[in-house]
């Protein structure tokens, strides 16, 4: 019995897609999780996204071997449709409501290509600006910039 009220509040936290199929009963239903892994995954292939933010929940699961699910998005559902807030680290040099734009327009595309749901908001939160990295001129074999030849002195 207690399994049976487990599964019913599972389901209830589903979200239902519309079908139209006459030939068989029965419903679709998609876990709010695997609409936040299409949000960050849509979010990644932008270009100028460096990472999405992880919470300290994603911390412990990367710690334990495990990837992060929809990491750096939520995700709520109200009767008006979805609302999603996108968390993100952008690379250093782009222009922020340029990206913030393409994120917008890519999360969109993929749920409603994916689920045909109806996103009523999705919020970029720009968390931070990473810095390109500085490439070394230290060569680690020629410490002190010496040529390459050696001379004996005698």
């Amino acid at each position: 019995m207690a399994r049976e009220i487990k599964r019913n509040k599972q389901t209830a936290k589903n979200i239902i897609l519309a079908t139209e199929n006459s030939v068989v009963g029965g419903t679709t239903q998609v876990t709010p999780e695997v609409i936040e892994v299409v949000a960050q995954i849509a979010t990644q292939e932008v270009p100028g996204v460096y990472s999405m933010r992880g919470t300290l929940s994603d911390r412990f699961t990367n710690a334990f071997g495990s990837n992060a699910r929809g990491k750096g998005v939520e995700l709520s559902h109200t009767e008006e449709g979805l609302v999603i807030d996108a968390y993100v680290f952008l690379q250093y040099g782009v222009v922020v409501p340029k990206v913030a734009l393409e994120i917008q327009h890519a999360i969109q595309s993929q749920i409603s290509s994916m689920t045909d749901l109806q996103v009523t908001q999705i919020n970029v939160h720009v968390t931070g600006i990473v810095p390109e990295k500085i490439s070394s001129s230290i060569d680690p074999d020629n410490l002190f910039g010496e040529s390459g030849t050696t001379e004996v002195v005698k």
